[in-house]
């Protein structure tokens, strides 16, 4: 994690772009009024991580192995939801230093043409049964990043979310918050013939019940993006008035992004009337206004682990499935009492 003496401001950003420090601003805060290109927009947000990403230096080996990067998600989804990109970067220094040549490819990329040099697989998202068949027909050693496949015999990395939920919901009952909303979103695997159960909305229905604090007029379902969390924050100010909770659990922190604008537009203060904790602390989490509480995820060390698992079911086929799990770590900002 970044401390605040080496932390990257967005006039490294601006500079580094080769855009204004006020166009990367809005950028940051995903202002659909800003007029640029989406290369513009695109090459911005790709350059706060970064910048943002902290590689530990490795020695880089000439390649020699050539592995598949499965991802799951458009580019454009992918700038909607940095997680992934952020591991997306690690996975790339830990193969360059193993010596490992990453060929990016979608799922309807998979064919015998496009892989017949392929000697390993990381599937980088969440799938459904048909769609890992699809990558195991490939008989290639592979990897799962963000989804739990031990009953499929693969091996995963994944990164725990229910921990922080609750270590969230009690955080607020310390500061007298008792009233505690959610926004949250759901994912489809790419084919759409499954619809994956959030662990955050899980964890969250949970603890809130077992705390005896559930009210389910203060949940709020929607996509992973910027305009979800504005367009829910929305519906929630409008709907529940001077009830609007004191406290709000944001699935990602570009939905954050989105539910904080809709939180200014009605000039309700954060966080004096209203605090917001997210989850990932990806790069934009720490230039909105204010800063976002968020939920740090371990993505630096969740792609080197999914290459150094690959190499060691390259070099041993036979070896147990394993599953590891990262714990995240609550960052506290100005978002949030």
């Amino acid at each position: 994690m970044e401390t605040e003496k080496t932390m990257t401001t967005i006039t490294d950003i601006a500079k580094a772009a080769g855009v204004s420090i006020a166009t990367v601003s809005r950028i940051l805060n995903y202002d659909t009024t800003l007029a640029v290109t989406p290369e513009t927009r695109q090459r911005v947000l790709k350059t706060a991580e970064k910048l943002a990403y902290k590689p530990r230096r490795r020695k880089r080996v000439s390649p020699q192995t050539t592995v598949a990067l499965i991802q799951w998600r458009s580019e454009q989804e992918e700038l909607n939801d940095l997680y992934y990109l952020q591991i997306q970067y690690a996975i790339e220094a830990r193969a360059a230093s193993a010596g490992y040549h990453l060929q990016n490819l979608h799922l309807e990329q998979l064919a015998a043409e496009t892989t017949q040099n392929v000697q390993g697989v990381i599937a980088l998202g969440k799938y459904d049964a048909g769609e890992v068949a699809t990558i195991k027909a490939l008989a290639q050693p592979v990897v799962f990043v963000d989804q739990n496949m031990l009953a499929f015999d693969c091996d995963s990395v994944t990164s725990d979310y229910a921990g922080p939920i609750e270590q969230i919901i009690h955080h607020f009952q310390s500061v007298g918050i008792n009233d505690i909303g959610f926004l949250g979103g759901v994912e489809t695997s790419r084919s759409g013939r499954e619809q994956f159960q959030d662990v955050r909305t899980a964890a969250f229905d949970r603890v809130m019940y077992a705390e005896n604090l559930m009210q389910p007029a203060f949940r709020f379902i929607g996509a992973f993006t910027p305009d979800s969390g504005y367009e829910l924050m929305k519906q929630a100010i409008t709907k529940l008035g001077d009830t609007l909770p004191h406290g709000f659990i944001v699935a990602n922190d570009t939905m954050a992004v989105g539910a904080l604008r809709a939180l200014n537009e009605a000039k309700i203060e954060v966080p004096q009337r209203v605090s917001v904790i997210s989850f990932n602390d990806v790069a934009v989490a720490k230039f909105t206004t204010p800063p976002l509480s968020t939920v740090h995820a371990a993505t630096d060390q969740m792609g080197q682990t999914a290459v150094e698992l690959l190499q060691a079911r390259i070099k041993d086929p036979k070896r147990v499935p394993r599953q590891v799990n990262f714990k995240s770590e609550l960052i506290m900002r100005a978002s949030s009492l």
